[in-house]
């Protein structure tokens, strides 16, 4: 009887048992060292976790009604998220709503978007006109940089 990775998960009854007495046998075979969970990660529960998504401060420039120094990097140290992070809104949002170290912020979606030309959300980041411009102009996979890039006021909140 072959034993594979599909076998650890097949029967729903024995999944941790089986887990629990193979996940972690070494094999020897044909001179090679194995440990069953590093050929099947995904049986074993022993993926490595998602990398975190990147997380942009939306709007990017953003800083409190109070004056530009208090900025999302401000709002980053110590308590100011919980202590301020409600207060003091500018360009319509709060640091817990515009920065990401206070738990708002916006994703680029699809993160890794590139329009038809090439041209990724740091592109379109580089000078203010980009997403007037082109913004609208350039679908790649069903998105165009309105859609997915937080600096255009597209990706998700």
């Amino acid at each position: 009887y072959t034993r594979t990775c599909a076998w650890l998960t097949e029967n729903p009854s024995l999944i941790e048992t089986r887990k629990k007495d193979w996940c972690d046998v070494k094999l020897n075979i044909y001179g090679i060292d194995y440990v069953i969970h590093e050929k099947c990660p995904e049986a074993c529960d022993k993926c490595p976790p998602p990398p975190p998504k990147p997380c942009v401060n939306s709007p990017i420039y953003w800083h409190d009604s109070t004056g530009e120094e208090y900025t999302c990097d401000w709002y980053a140290g110590g308590e100011s998220c919980t202590i301020w992070g409600n207060s003091f809104p500018m360009y319509g949002k709060t640091a817990n709503q515009a920065c990401c170290a206070c738990g708002g912020g916006c994703e680029n979606a699809p993160a890794d978007f590139r329009d038809s030309c090439g041209k990724d959300c740091d592109w379109y980041a580089a000078t203010a006109s980009r997403c007037k411009s082109h913004g609208h102009r350039f679908r790649n996979n069903g998105y165009v940089a309105n859609e997915a890039c937080c600096v255009c006021k597209g990706g998700k909140k």
